[in-house]
This record gives C-alpha cells, structure tokens and sequence, in this order.
C-alpha cells in the first residue's frame, strides 16, 4: 500500500513551501467544512478527507483508488503523541489532512489484511507498508533538517516547520500502530529507540514520547456498570479546564448546581472512566453542546456521539440521558453563540 497523500507533502501537490498563502481565506474555508463532519465511519472519514483536498483534484484521484470496501467503524491509532497544536488555518488545514489520512491508511489496511490467511502474505503486506511508512518519515526528517528545523515548533515557527514536525511524528505513530496491532505475526519487532537511532539516526534527545491508548472500551464486559474507558484526551488538562470554564461562563454549558467544572474535566481526561457513574448535566442547548463536541474532538482518541451515549454520564437540561441520535439530530452550521464558541475553544 503506497502513502501517495502523504507523500505529496514532500514530494507532491501539498509541499508546504510550494503553497500559495496569499488567500487565508480558503483555508479556513476548507477547515470549516472538513470540520463539520465528525469522522465516525469510513464513509464520513472520505468525506471529510475529500472537503480537505477540494483543491487538489489529482489526490483526490487518489481516494478513488483507495476505497473501502464497506462502510466500517474506524479503529484509532493506538498511540497517542504530544503534538504542538496548530495556531491557524494553515497549519490546521495540515493537521487535519495528516491525522484524517493516517486514519484511513491504517483503516483501509487493516480492512485489506482480512483477507489475508497465510501467514507469509500477512507478514509481507505488513514488512511491506512499515518499509514504506519507514522510508517516508526518513526523507521528512531529512527534510526537517537540512531546513534547520530542529526543535519543536512554536508560536513563532512556519507553518513549512509545523506540517513537517507533525507529519514525521504521525508517521512514527502510524508505524509502531500496525506494528504493534501484527506484533504476533512478525519475527521481528522495532524498539522506538532503535528507530529513532538506527532508522532516522537522530540522538535520543529528540525521540517523542508514544503513549498507548487505553483500550478499556475494546475489551468488553458482561457487567455495564465494571466497564471503563476513556475518551482519549490528548493535550493539556489545565487548558481543558480553562476552555471549558469560559464555555460556563459565556454560554452556560453546565448546570453548574448539578455538575461542576472539575467533575466535567475529569469525565473528559481521565483514563478509566466508569461507566453511568457521574451525571453530567448540560445548561445550553443540545445543538451548542453537539457544536462544541465536533470543535473539541480533534483533541481526543474516542470523543465521539456513540461514546458520548455509551458513557452514560451526560443528561440534557430536562434531565434526559443524551444519545448519540439527539445529538446526530442537533447538528446545525450556526448554532447560537457560535462566535463565543469559536473564539473560546481556539484557544484550546
């Protein structure tokens, strides 16, 4: 399976130095309409990747020939990365296309390995895609160097700096997943730091930390109330809770009588989540709940409106448990305060 999205950041049509920046205004127009959709499925996923890439007709033939078979519910990368957030819309236009794309390469792969039953075709299809995944985060982090970029984007850095960094880092999160999910088929296994010292020859002072996710929620229970999972937060707590206290203060989010900030903080990061334990009552309106749900999920692994519903924990202003068919019900383009929503989770 060839990576040819992701290879056109560096080789292709989405090189970031090549990019034409005069008009902002499309991009924040692609980003909006990608984010509008909320990528449970793989039909979703292609949709939202077709909005990322409207202006690039020849990746978009790509997509055609990369299509799912059936529609099937995604599985996330099994790890997690501390990742610099992007500070506007060019760099989140990059962030979306990379993390959308490295979504459906390992979707579609794993979808294809299905039909895999001897072990000598698994084993060649998965040397085979970690080789190519291998090859094209060499060339990004040659890429990163030979333009000085050899720290950690910032406030201050290019978007050039950004997309580079967060494309090396989701490669490397793509590799060890499909390497971790065939582990038993393969008759070797790459360490993270032979990686970053044999593959990429770079010093341990620059490997990333990868975290794996909490796979609570996969495994299953026969009892509800034992089962535990975790939305899969992946940034900084403190600014979650900022976030989330300003969305009280200016839109009434929570029923602050009921539920409190820390309670809602929590629900959100924590790694074991016990199912229908805590009640979370919302003050605003299911469609600005809905509306802040899509905003903040890119923030997360697992926040979804399935494992909203699952969770058990979030009651509307009447006191009625939410399900993922109201908020599918209440998705609306402008929501009321839409302006302070937007101007307050941009922040996050």
């Amino acid at each position: 399976m060839e990576l040819k999205i992701l290879d056109s950041i560096i080789h292709g049509v989405l090189k970031p130095w090549n990019l034409d920046t005069t008009n902002t205004r499309r991009f924040t127009e692609l980003v909006k309409a990608a984010k509008n959709i909320s990528p449970e499925n793989s039909t979703l996923l292609i949709s939202q990747l077709n909005l990322l890439l409207a202006d690039y007709p020849s990746l978009k033939k790509v997509l055609l020939n990369e299509k799912f078979e059936k529609e099937i519910k995604l599985k996330d990368l099994l790890f997690k990365n501390d990742l610099p957030k992007y500070k506007d819309s060019i760099t989140q236009l990059y962030y979306l296309i990379i993390a959308a794309e490295t979504l459906h390469i390992l979707n579609i792969f794993l979808e294809r390995s299905e039909k895999w039953t001897e072990l000598i075709d698994i084993r060649y299809q998965v040397k085979k895609i970690l080789n190519n995944i291998k090859v094209l985060t060499q060339q990004t982090a040659a890429e990163l160097n030979e333009r000085d970029f050899t720290y950690i984007p910032n406030e201050e850095s290019s978007y050039i700096h950004f997309a580079l960094y967060y494309l090396k880092h989701k490669l490397i999160n793509l590799y060890f997943s499909i390497q971790e999910i065939f582990k038993s088929n393969l008759t070797q296994i790459t360490t993270l730091e032979d990686f970053y010292l044999l593959d990429l020859q770079e010093p341990l002072s620059k490997l990333q930390r990868l975290d794996l996710i909490d796979l609570d929620l996969e495994k299953g229970n026969n009892d509800i109330n034992e089962q535990k999972f975790s939305f899969g937060f992946r940034g900084n707590k403190e600014n979650l809770k900022m976030i989330l206290g300003q969305l009280c203060l200016k839109i009434g989010l929570l029923n602050e009588k009921k539920s409190t900030i820390d309670e809602l903080v929590e629900v959100f990061t924590t790694k074991n989540l016990l199912l229908n334990s805590i009640k979370i009552y919302i003050n605003c309106e299911t469609v600005q709940f809905r509306y802040i749900i899509d905003c903040i999920s890119l923030n997360f692994s697992n926040l979804k409106l399935s494992t909203i519903e699952k969770s058990g924990v979030f009651f509307s202003k009447k006191g009625t448990l939410i399900t993922a068919q109201n908020l599918s019900a209440g998705k609306v383009e402008n929501p009321k305060e839409k302006d302070k929503i937007d101007n307050i989770i941009k922040h996050l």
